[in-house]
């Protein structure tokens, strides 16, 4: 079952642990830590909205993600700024006023720095907006429901959208060397290499 923190297993995520911890002195392995419980937040919480009544800025926050279909070959030269600026941004409109409860769980269960913890979650936002944008894109998505499946699939709990959610962020075409993995995973052999989630939402 495929799962957003899959996503650690890749190139881009590596280069998002990388700029994270250059720009918040946090070890890598506190960076993956906190990614692990911030990246399904963000994706519930983006579900939380359409639920809510925020379908329409939320699509059209999908709809207008910057050169989506090239952001993950270009994710390496941005500037970290760059993704901060852009992480306030779509944080205020998915996190809301649940923004600073969500950090300070995450600071308080990791013992990370709070001011830390809110670098790391801003930056890596644009990134899951672009793995939604992207995806939205290729499978033709436009109804709300198709949306929060699409969700659902990155949250471990679907496998309506697996395919293209591997593609996306295993970027098949740049990155051979995750082409077996990814297929292993999509396929469900036996003999892959355990997942980084380890059932965390609800995956396989």
């Amino acid at each position: 079952m495929a799962s957003i923190l899959d996503i650690l297993n890749t190139n881009l995520g590596k280069e998002l642990i990388n700029k994270a911890s250059n720009k918040t002195g946090v070890s890598s392995n506190n960076v993956s830590s906190v990614l692990g419980m911030v990246l399904p937040l963000i994706l519930g919480n983006f579900k939380n909205k359409i639920q809510e009544g925020y379908s329409e800025a939320l699509n059209e926050m999908l709809e207008e993600a910057p050169n989506p279909f090239k952001f993950m070959t270009v994710f390496s030269q941005k500037e970290t700024k760059e993704l901060l600026q852009c992480g306030h941004d779509y944080g205020e409109m998915i996190l809301g006023e649940n923004f600073s409860s969500v950090i300070n769980t995450i600071s308080d269960s990791l013992n990370v720095d709070k001011e830390a913890v809110q670098e790391i979650t801003t930056i890596s936002i644009p990134v899951v907006i672009a793995i939604l944008s992207i995806q939205k894109k290729k499978e033709n998505i436009n109804k709300d429901k198709d949306i929060e499946d699409l969700i659902d699939s990155a949250l471990g709990s679907s496998s309506k959208y697996n395919n293209s959610f591997f593609d996306t962020i295993f970027n098949i075409k740049n990155d051979p060397n995750f082409i077996p993995e990814a297929s292993e995973m999509v396929i469900g052999k036996k003999n892959k290499k355990d997942s980084i989630l380890k059932g965390y939402t609800g995956g396989k």
